[in-house]
This record gives C-alpha cells, sequence and structure tokens, in this order.
C-alpha cells in the first residue's frame, strides 16, 4: 500500500520522503509517513473516543499575537510571520495579557475581573518608587478578550497612547499606557510609569 505523509498544518498528503509540505511548507522531517489502511483506523478510533479535544496550528507573531497557521501576515501587526514555524495550540489554551514596562524586564498579568493599579495597589512592587504615580491610580478591567482602563487620578493622570483619558477606555494589544505622565517633546517623565500591552 501506498505510503504518504499527511501535513499537518493544511492536510495536503506528501510523498513519503518529503521534508517540506509542497502546500504550505510546513516543515514534515517529523512527521511519519502513513497508508490509507493506518489513517481509517485512526480516524474511527477517534470518532469512538470520548474525549475530544479541539487541536489546531498556528503561527504567532513577535508581537504576541495568535494567527492561523496558513497566514503569511500578523492580523495584528501587519509583519511578516512567513518564516515562523507553526505550533500545535491546544483548544483550552486561553490568550492571556500583560502589561509589560518599556525595556520588557517587567510584566503584570490581566485577570478577570477588576484591579486597582497603584503604588499600594496592584503592581506596587514596579510602581513603588515611582512618584507620579498614586497609591490608587488606574482601574483596570477584563471581561473575556475586552481590556479597559479608567483614570482614578485626579494629580497625574492616565494616558493611553500619549492621549490623557477622562472616561473608561478600551485597551488593544500594543497600547501604550502611561500612569502619571506621557511623552513629550519625545522624553518622558521618570517619575511615571509607561506600560505595553501585550498577548502571549
Amino acid at each position: 500500500m501506498e505510503k504518504f505523509k499527511i501535513c499537518p498544518v493544511c492536510g495536503m498528503h506528501n510523498k513519503p520522503n518529503m521534508i517540506e509540505c509542497i502546500g504550505c511548507e510546513t516543515d514534515l522531517t517529523s512527521v511519519k509517513a502513513t497508508d490509507e489502511a493506518t489513517e481509517q483506523a485512526k480516524i474511527t478510533a477517534q470518532e469512538n473516543s470520548s474525549e475530544n479535544v479541539e487541536e489546531k496550528y498556528v503561527r504567532i507573531c513577535d508581537c504576541g499575537c495568535i494567527n492561523s497557521a496558513t497566514a503569511k501576515k500578523c492580523v495584528e501587526c501587519g509583519e511578516d510571520i512567513s518564516d515562523i514555524a507553526p505550533i500545535l495550540q491546544s483548544g483550552n489554551n486561553t490568550c492571556k495579557y500583560v502589561m509589560t514596562s518599556l525595556d520588557g524586564e517587567y510584566a503584570y498579568e490581566i485577570k478577570d475581573g477588576t484591579a486597582i493599579l497603584g503604588r499600594e495597589n496592584e503592581m506596587k512592587e514596579y510602581l513603588a518608587d515611582k512618584a507620579y504615580v498614586s497609591r490608587q491610580h488606574a482601574k483596570i478591567m477584563k471581561d473575556d478578550d475586552m481590556i479597559y482602563i479608567e483614570n482614578l487620578s485626579n494629580t497625574n493622570f492616565t494616558f493611553v497612547n500619549n492621549q490623557k483619558i477622562a472616561e473608561k477606555t478600551e485597551l488593544h494589544v500594543d497600547d501604550e499606557i502611561g500612569l502619571g505622565g506621557n511623552e513629550t517633546n519625545g522624553s518622558r517623565q521618570s517619575g511615571a510609569a509607561y506600560l505595553i500591552l501585550r498577548n502571549v
């Protein structure tokens, strides 16, 4: 019976000696050759299995956005991701959102619900020495994949992408959040905190 390699991304049947899928260029070096009888047996076993864990392949951009395995450009930032190898993602994996410092050395995971950010609240280990950040500076709210921020400070305010916010504001991946300051003439206040929203 004729053997072939099935691409785990696009499902195309390739010759057993192929190291790259002719359809989507996925690496096939770790894919074992199979035949029709073996594949039919696998399908039957999966149909009879009580566990049905959804699995799919994805390409994760450097910005953290999760794209389909066949995507050539990131849907979030537009970067070329055709050279990023697709990886398996289980259906129960959920996207995590973090706010990172501009240098990437500090990260705070945003969890479902509401959290108060400030020198005496969430992120206090990072904000403690930021003089322009209030004890209760901003409120961050996450509901599924929707994230909002609201200013609580009456003195130094909260900024999103360099704009002072006056009401609850929706955040998006790669937004810059300024707690207590913004960028003016290419410089930022050292007593403020600047963070970028990312998903991982």
